[in-house]
């Protein structure tokens, strides 16, 4: 009886052993749609103690125009920030530049890899420039005690449309989350990690390392409901020194004396900087979408020089539907 029994044995043994693994593949479908809607709060802490606390909402839809042999085509409607940024500055100037609401980008979405790529780079560009010309203008006519600030809004948003790169890199900063389960080996509870080269977020001039964590944390019995956790470490480590030189620089253009200069640099020591950022992600391995990421982003600093300690806390939360 037991000679019969050890081969079915060392099959559900060998079962036990072996993890299950998931390798999701985009499936959409010509003329799906989606509607995204953005939650973003913002609290400041200077010492512990709360000096400001925002909500801003916003919307991105996204459209699959075409289904192809290798690849899907989409359409990806966002907010125009230069607009919504001037309307800041002039309520009215989304009435009046009703047709520069919405920016429109275009992607292929390879459907073995998920590499997203850019199609209409010159028309987002054009759009992009015409769109900063007319509020230039308004803002010039309708509110000109604020027109010393357009070149001010405008500088980041100018250097986002320079090149497809940075287009393709604002893509993937606001939504690339939608293509985060695709085209990867995943085991459930096991981590897959990737390092490379980045912007840093405080000096985009500054190239720095970053890691990123993402781990397949649960499957439900279905098979179907998927929550992913993602995680990205950015070595600040450079970037704390030079701005700790930078800082120690000014003190001494102020004429700062040896022995005082000496009792700063040893109180910058103390300097620190630091980002926790992670992201929870829902993801429907039936329908192939994503349907909720919720974003934490907190970045701590002490400044031993003017004795303060801040806080900022970025909750940002996607709902898909």
């Amino acid at each position: 009886m037991m000679k019969h029994l050890l081969p079915f044995l060392f099959i559900a043994a060998s079962t036990l052993g072996v993890a299950q693994g998931y390798n999701f593949k985009p499936d959409w479908s010509k003329g799906d749609k989606k509607h995204i809607t953005i939650t973003q709060t913002e609290r400041e802490f200077e010492n512990d103690l709360l000096v400001s606390d925002t909500v801003t909402y916003n919307e991105v839809k996204i459209t699959v125009l075409e289904d192809n042999s290798e690849d899907y085509v989409i359409e990806v409607l966002f907010e125009n920030q230069a607009l919504s940024g001037a309307m800041e500055l002039y309520d009215r100037i989304g009435e009046e530049l009703s047709d520069y609401q919405d920016l429109k980008l275009i992607f292929s979405v390879n459907k073995s890899t998920a590499e997203p790529k850019l199609q209409n780079q010159e028309e987002a560009q054009a759009f992009m420039m015409e769109s900063f010309d007319q509020i230039t203008e308004v803002l010039k006519s309708k509110a000109p005690e604020e027109a010393s600030l357009i070149d001010l809004l405008f500088a980041p948003l100018r250097e986002i449309f320079k090149n497809e790169e940075n287009i393709e890199a604002y893509m993937t900063q606001n939504i690339g989350y939608i293509l985060t389960p695709f085209n990867k080996d995943f085991t459930v509870g096991e981590t897959i990690t990737k390092t490379e080269s980045t912007d840093n977020p405080f000096n985009p001039t500054q190239q720095i390392s970053s890691t990123t964590h993402v781990q397949l944390e649960s499957v439900d019995a279905e098979g179907r409901m998927c929550t992913i956790h993602e995680e990205l470490e950015l070595d600040l480590s450079g970037f704390r020194e030079m701005a700790k030189q930078i800082m120690l620089r000014m003190m001494e253009s102020f004429g700062a004396g040896d022995s005082l200069a000496t009792e700063k640099a040893n109180l910058m020591d103390d300097f620190d900087m630091d980002v926790e950022n992670v992201k929870t992600i829902l993801f429907d391995a039936k329908s192939t979408w994503v349907t909720r990421m919720d974003h934490d982003v907190t970045v701590t600093s002490t400044n031993p020089l003017e004795g303060a300690k801040t806080r900022k806390e970025i909750k940002v939360t996607h709902v898909v539907e």
